[in-house]
């Protein structure tokens, strides 16, 4: 008998299925990868808008918003959303839109600043505790907490 050349039909759905099985578990690690440098980037923002919070405290003895105010700002808003510019040039930082995350500010009796950073939607753990979001506050004397 003889053998042609080329690939048996067993051999190639052994090959495809050890792809399938290679690429189920990547995308299974990217998923957990975007989740977590997307919790990286709310920590890192957490931290920069109470800092903000804290400059414009100093320059203005009140924070921003007014008390009783909050400021939303979601993942799909347009870069030129009231509450973005009046952030902007209040904070003299700018909220990044079109990321996976949602921002809530608001100025609390105390005076307190409160930032709640989240996944859009809670829909995704940002940390490897589970957690889909990430809080912080400020007071008048500048202490911050992580809650």
């Amino acid at each position: 008998m003889r053998r042609h050349a080329g690939f048996t039909l067993i051999e190639l759905m052994v090959v495809i299925a050890i792809l399938g099985i290679l690429g189920a578990t990547a995308v299974q690690c990217y998923r957990m990868i975007q989740q977590r440098a997307c919790g990286s980037e709310a920590a890192s923002m957490l931290k920069q808008i109470l800092d903000a919070e804290i400059m414009y405290f100093l320059e203005n003895d009140k924070f921003f918003p007014e008390v009783g105010q909050t400021i939303m700002i979601f993942h799909d808003d347009l870069p030129s959303k009231a509450e973005i510019t009046q952030t902007k040039d209040a904070l003299k930082i700018t909220i990044p839109v079109g990321h996976s995350l949602d921002y809530s500010i608001a100025t609390l009796p105390g005076p307190v600043c409160m930032v709640t950073i989240s996944s859009y939607g809670n829909s995704f753990a940002l940390f490897k505790d589970g957690s889909p979001s990430i809080t912080g506050t400020v007071d008048d004397t500048g202490k911050m907490d992580r809650l």
